[in-house]
């Protein structure tokens, strides 16, 4: 009952509309009550006295019933729909609102196809109740208490026998209702897990053709498919020992009321009329009972969606701005670390008492191989996540000291795995800064040296990317993503893998220009490339989340150590091919003077 309350809550803001709904909805169901006595005084007084004037009014009467009868119902279901519909847009909005605010370790641990199942699937569930279920329960309990009143007024005898088989249809449906919440709930988790396959199948299907694995994603889904099939089965068989069993004891209603109706008309206790209006009163019996079931099939199902939507709700962000913290206009770049750890929400441990400090202005470059912990080093400076112990000082503030929104917009960062939006290239470029103009978005653009691919374009920078940026080459959305950080002119720069898309060429292209940038700048680099670590002002170099040797190319070289191991397994190989490319460039040059 709890998640129910909870549900309530959300009518709050629309209570006017609900209540203006149900008004009308009573209103409607009035009129199908006044209809069966009209009818008994058709037969007793107007046809069966033959008068044609009292015929006339009743029959005035009715048709004027009708007529209000079907503005009630169409306003009702208008206002109803109404409200619906503006507490799904709410609840979307609120939990999307909320979303933009959670941390990484939330998204680490639910998987986007649940997140999109909940969005969709769950609230809609949450609008039937609330926009019409809900409503239309309360009605089936009002008309289900006035049948039982109009019966036993118009004669108690025959309707204390007629409604013999109501109570057994009661417990039955009350049953229904215990037993089919379970089964709802588990369909709603496997319809997350199914769309979690869809997904995730969907946003690798490259991967999934590349390497010929069309069979296995189709087994995936089908299992998941399956699942969900099962759920869905069990629930249908719940249904379908209830309903017929219900549609049985409605139908002993009828048969009992025509039995003994008929029985009371023979013997002169009731008039034809009284028995015609009672087997039309049967049905408002009946059919609260009947619908009611239905009805509360929708209620278990909202409130087997609500847990999935308040778990979302519920979650508070681990990164937030603590109490007074302060901004950072002018971030020089500063970067001290000290006795940093972090573990994983496993506990293991990604980081382990990482001591640093950068100067402004410095270029950082940091190596390691697989899991050595450079992204979770970079990760942890915009706060991503916060160290386990130790803390971090940007200019000597705490970083946990300064608005998120003031740390994040002085720190550019492009990442390995770029990311485009479905938009213009204009907007993606300028998506860190909405207000930027078209100069500042060009010359950013030719800074990472794609301006001349984009103005090339038909429709140059308002053309329009595909979804993750598909219709681009890999060097194309890094290049397009290096313009995105460079716009928003960082104080702190990180670029983890930035150039990894690129060839040589290009990439010598994008340093030569982002020489400019880089001064007065702290760069943090993850690379691989032999011509980026040599020109760092220092090279740090993680194995295990530990620095294990800090110092320049020259300095580390000449120490033997894990630097130079990896330069004599990686680095040098690049090295021998760059001079025998430059050799190259030099004897073609050569001979096209001669």
């Amino acid at each position: 009952m709890g998640y129910l309350k909870r549900l309530l809550t959300l009518l709050k803001p629309y209570i006017f509309l609900a209540i203006l709904a149900f008004v009308l909805l009573l209103a409607f169901t009035f009129a199908d009550y006044v209809f069966p006595y009209i009818l008994k005084l058709i037969i007793d007084f107007g046809i069966e006295e033959g008068n044609m004037d009292y015929l006339s009014k009743l029959v005035a009467i009715m048709f004027a019933l009708v007529v209000a009868r079907t503005l009630f119902g169409y306003f009702q279901g208008f206002f109803m729909e109404m409200a619906g519909q503006k507490i799904a847009y709410d609840l979307r909005n609120k939990l999307y609102a909320h979303m933009q605010y959670l941390s990484f370790g939330f998204f680490d641990r639910i998987h986007t196809g649940q997140i999109m199942s909940r969005m969709t699937g769950d609230i809609d569930c949450i609008r039937e109740f609330l926009g019409f279920g809900l409503i239309n329960l309360l009605l089936c309990f009002i008309n289900f208490a006035a049948t039982v009143v109009i019966l036993i007024a118009m004669n108690w005898k025959l309707a204390l026998m007629v409604m013999f088989p109501t109570p057994i249809l009661v417990y039955i449906i009350a049953r229904f209702g215990k037993r089919i919440n379970p089964a709802w709930k588990e369909i709603r988790e496997q319809m997350g897990k199914l769309t979690s396959v869809l997904q995730e199948n969907v946003t690798g299907i490259r991967v999934v053709k590349a390497f010929a694995r069309e069979p296995l994603e189709k087994s995936k889904f089908d299992k998941r498919n399956m699942a969900n099939y099962h759920e869905n089965i069990k629930r249908a068989k719940i249904e379908a020992e209830t309903f017929p069993l219900a549609e049985l004891l409605s139908g002993m209603n009828f048969f009992l009321l025509t039995i003994l109706g008929g029985y009371f008309v023979i013997r002169g206790l009731i008039t034809i009329g009284t028995f015609m209006a009672m087997e039309m009163y049967i049905s408002g019996l009946i059919w609260p009972v009947r619908f009611s079931s239905w009805l509360i099939n929708l209620m278990q199902r909202a409130i087997a969606s609500a847990p999935r939507i308040f778990e979302i709700m519920d979650t508070s962000p681990d990164i937030y701005d603590l109490p007074g913290a302060v901004e950072m206009p002018g971030m020089k770049g500063h970067i001290v670390i000290e006795n940093v750890s972090y573990n994983f929400p496993d506990g293991t441990p990604g980081l382990k008492d990482v001591n640093l400090e950068i100067l402004p202005g410095e270029v950082v470059a940091i190596i390691g191989g697989t899991g050595s912990g450079k992204s979770t080093l970079v990760g942890l400076l915009p706060r991503f996540y916060n160290p386990t112990s130790g803390r971090i000082l940007i200019d000597g503030v705490d970083i946990i000291n300064i608005k998120l929104s003031s740390l994040r917009s002085r720190i550019g960062m492009v990442m390995q795995d770029t990311f485009l939006f479905s938009d213009t290239i204009k907007e993606n470029i300028a998506y860190g800064k909405p207000g930027a103009s078209m100069e500042e978005i060009e010359n950013a653009a030719k800074i990472a040296q794609i301006h001349d691919f984009i103005a090339a374009l038909p429709g140059g920078y308002e053309t329009r990317v595909g979804e993750r940026g598909i219709g681009l080459s890999g060097g194309q959305k890094q290049r397009i993503a290096i313009a995105r950080a460079i716009l928003t002119d960082p104080a702190i720069l990180i670029l983890d893998e930035a150039t990894s898309s690129v060839d040589t060429a290009t990439e010598k292209e994008i340093q030569a220009a982002m020489k400019e940038i880089m001064k007065n700048r702290t760069v943090l680099v993850i690379a691989q490339r032999l011509s980026t670590v040599k020109n760092a002002d220092k090279i740090l170099v993680l194995k295990d989340g530990e620095i294990v040797e800090t110092g320049t190319h020259d300095e580390l070289i000449t120490r033997e150590g894990f630097y130079s191991k990896i330069y004599e397994l990686q680095f040098k190989g690049q090295e021998e091919i760059m001079k025998a490319a430059g050799e190259i460039a030099e004897g073609t040059g050569e001979r096209e003077v001669t």
